[in-house]
């Protein structure tokens, strides 16, 4: 049993022996969702389906797949492409049809021994969706109620959960967009035709200001560093009011936003809109048609 369940009287009371038990059997899940929430500061619902989905693929033959993904993720780096590529695992599961070009899943299929897809996955979308939905609920939900307490707390006291490497790890990547920042690297008003499906379009508040910097190393520090391909600000005298995060695949648009139009972030305590991008012609042409 954990020190946080032995201190928390409504805990104790709650869940008893049969708490201590399930943490013990999962420790091993606990340790691999310790690390996602508290070293790379993923949110805790989707760390929670990853390591779901990690104990599915346990089940369709690939042996101690959490157990062996700890090795890996002794760097973070090997972390953040795990969990990378485990999201988009979790991305491609909820499609209606199989279209992703980019079907490797190198790091793994490293972890596996052998070869691991995303049309695998595809292919049995229906028996993971189910199996993950049923673990997060029946193991992750109470096994790790601890390290939830601890997040929420931390939440509530405005504490960042990121630990130091995570940061060193960026620095070079952050610098380089500082460099950026200070230069003449503008952003044009359109984006090119064969970015516009992986583009987001992220908006800021006047008076706010958010830097490429602060961008990049959100979107990295949350969704990996794979994640974001280029930032192009837009071209304002006094603040950029907003910006295109240009992501490296389609499959990152539908993990950010998931089901939603519209998602709102908040980075160093300034708040961030950030939606599709849809092309100004695309707008008009869309406007036209309603128009007739």
């Amino acid at each position: 049993m954990s020190w946080i369940t032995l201190t928390v009287p409504e805990l104790q009371e709650k869940y008893t022996v049969s708490l201590c038990h399930l943490q013990q059997f999962h420790y091993i899940d606990r340790e691999a969702y310790a690390k996602l929430v508290f070293q790379l500061a993923l949110d805790s619902h989707l760390s929670k389906r990853i390591v779901a989905f990690w104990n599915w693929l346990e089940t369709e033959g690939f042996t101690n797949f959490v157990h062996e993904s700890l090795k890996l993720t002794d760097s973070l780096r090997g972390l953040y492409g795990l969990a990378l590529e485990s999201a988009l695992c979790l991305v491609c599961s909820d499609q209606e049809s199989f279209t992703c070009r980019d079907n490797n899943l190198p790091l793994m299929s490293q972890v596996c021994g052998r070869e691991l897809s995303l049309e695998f996955v595809f292919q049995n979308n229906e028996n993971a969706k189910a199996y993950v939905t049923k673990f997060v609920r029946d193991v992750c939900d109470r096994a790790f109620i601890d390290y939830d307490l601890v997040l929420r707390n931390n939440l509530n006291n405005h504490k960042v959960q990121v630990l130091e490497p995570a940061v060193q790890l960026l620095q070079p990547q952050v610098n380089n967009l500082r460099q950026q920042d200070s230069g003449s690297h503008l952003a044009s008003e359109e984006a090119n035709d064969a970015d516009t499906d992986r583009t987001l379009f992220a908006t800021f508040s006047k008076g706010h200001p958010i830097t490429r910097a602060e961008l990049f190393e959100f979107f990295t520090r949350r969704y990996g560093e794979g994640c974001v391909e280029d930032i192009k600000m837009g071209n304002c005298r006094d603040q950029s009011l907003y910006a295109r995060v240009i992501v490296r695949s389609p499959a990152f648009i539908t993990l950010i936003l998931g089901e939603n139009e519209l998602m709102q972030f908040n980075i160093h305590g300034k708040d961030v809109r950030v939606r599709r991008f849809v092309p100004k012609r695309a707008s008009v042409a869309a406007a036209s048609v309603s128009a007739n």
